[in-house]
């Protein structure tokens, strides 16, 4: 599985933004817009579509996966602990651990060998997104949730904030966390090619193609993980939740990966009884 994939399709570098389309999904009363996000831009990034910033102006509510303001140091913290009588090395090996630990003294951040090494491995290519301009302040969901925030629109998140972080704590009793950082360091020195190989992808719309760049050199076991508990289980939650709570308006700002392929929130809202249609210019 190419991990930085499923990380830097939600990334964005700033050309026109042409992909992923909105969508209208409507079913009696209800009228939801789906956009496909991007968690990361850069600068360039300064203008989103005008039909996103119609669909939120007509909107009564936004949804995001999480509502950044709920999110607490906190709420976190027990998922970011490890016990005195454990280590990296007990739990990736010598090799790997020692692997990890250097990429993390090249970037000074040491201080991270005191966390699980699965954290460490995200932050450490957090890392080096940031170094080449990246940052979530620039990413779609902060601007529109700007926007949100000066028409005093509530904001709701689709998912407890502890979630995705209380999943990839798994890892280790799933035996994957040693499978999921060696991928993450195999491809920190690809980044750059990952990016413009898959967000060329995605503004083509080519939605199979996206799906199978994900897919493509994938551990089956760690695949499966990505796949069914943190995207399609996911999805579902969400489905639940928007039936539930959502207003007759409401916008949708996701992962773009959430929307697309067999389990994808498009499908799934059509099996539901939504009419979906693509929302142009």
């Amino acid at each position: 599985m190419k991990i930085l994939s499923l990380l830097l399709v939600w990334f964005w570098c700033g050309h026109s933004l042409a992909a992923p389309a909105l969508w209208s999904a409507i079913k009696g009363e209800q009228q939801l817009w789906l956009f496909g996000s991007i968690h990361i831009a850069d600068e360039r990034l300064t203008v989103l579509p005008a039909p996103l910033l119609r669909s939120l102006q007509q909107s009564d509510r936004l949804f995001l996966e999480v509502n950044p303001a709920a999110i607490t140091p906190a709420e976190l913290a027990p998922f970011l602990t490890m016990s005195v009588d454990d280590s990296w090395h007990r739990r990736l090996g010598t090799s790997l651990a020692n692997q990890l630990e250097q990429h993390l003294d090249e970037l000074a951040l040491s201080p991270l060998k005191s966390l699980p090494p699965w954290f460490a491995a995200l932050q450490l290519t957090q890392a080096r997104t940031k170094a080449l301009g990246f940052t979530s302040a620039q990413g779609v969901e902060m601007q529109v949730m700007s926007l949100a925030q000066r028409r005093q629109l509530p904001i709701s998140g689709l998912e407890s904030p502890t979630l995705v972080f209380s999943l990839l704590a798994s890892l280790p009793e799933r035996q994957l966390e040693a499978d999921f950082v060696r991928h993450t360091l195999n491809e920190l020195g690809q980044i750059q090619e990952h990016l413009e190989q898959l967000l060329g992808t995605w503004q083509n719309g080519d939605e199979q193609a996206l799906l199978a760049l994900l897919r493509n050199e994938q551990s089956p076991a760690l695949g499966q993980f990505i796949e069914q508990e943190l995207l399609l289980s996911r999805n579902r939650l969400w489905l639940d939740h928007l039936e539930n709570q959502a207003p007759k308006k409401s916008l949708l700002v996701v992962g773009a990966l959430h929307l697309y392929g067999e389990h994808g929130l498009l499908r799934l809202l059509e099996q539901d009884g939504y009419a979906l249609k693509r929302v142009v210019e």
